[in-house]
């Protein structure tokens, strides 16, 4: 039973963990505006460089722009971005910046990426990006009187239905 148990945490704790070494920050949008996001990059295989980032925006986030670290060029592509010409080393990270606009409603998106190292090894990830609802200019029009209007008419149902209960109850102790 113990063996079990290690093997079900075990397998649990690898894939989070595998996933956990970038990041995305903010690690939240609102829908319809323009925000900088960054992917904070660590390079993970020291001794080996890493030479170049990719990502992809997932479908609903478009990409507005991209800038690079010193030393580093961005190049975008439609939804792809990468950026090459650097190398972080050691056990350095390095921070990949964003511009991006969410399209779509709210809800949990995820980027794909790849680290390529100077050995030639890719090394792929993805990031969560959890896009909120849209605020302000952007907003949906609210039209809480169809709301008001259904709770008026659940309260009045609510109360008829107590006072028949009560005249009924009354009703069968008379009755009696």
């Amino acid at each position: 039973m113990r063996r079990i148990v290690i093997v079900v945490l075990t397998a649990l704790a690898v894939p989070s963990l595998a996933s956990a070494h970038v990041t995305i920050t903010p690690p939240f949008v609102n829908d319809g505006t323009e925000t900088q996001i960054s992917f904070a990059t660590p390079n993970e295989r020291a001794p080996h460089a890493t030479i170049k980032v990719e990502t992809t925006a997932p479908p609903g986030i478009e990409v507005v722009s991209a800038s690079a670290p010193p030393g580093w060029l961005a190049t975008i592509n439609g939804q792809a971005v990468s950026w090459t010409q650097g190398r972080l080393t050691g056990t350095s990270t390095a921070t990949f910046p964003l511009r991006v606009v969410a399209k779509v409603r709210a809800g949990t998106v995820a980027f794909t990426s790849a680290q390529t190292y100077d050995d030639g090894a890719t090394v792929r990830w993805t990031s969560d990006l959890a896009v909120l609802p849209a605020t302000g200019p952007a907003a949906p029009k609210q039209h809480p009187w169809g709301a008001l209007i259904a709770a008026s008419v659940g309260a009045i149902v609510i109360v008829l239905s107590l006072v028949v209960v009560r005249a009924l109850r009354r009703r069968s102790l008379q009755v009696r």
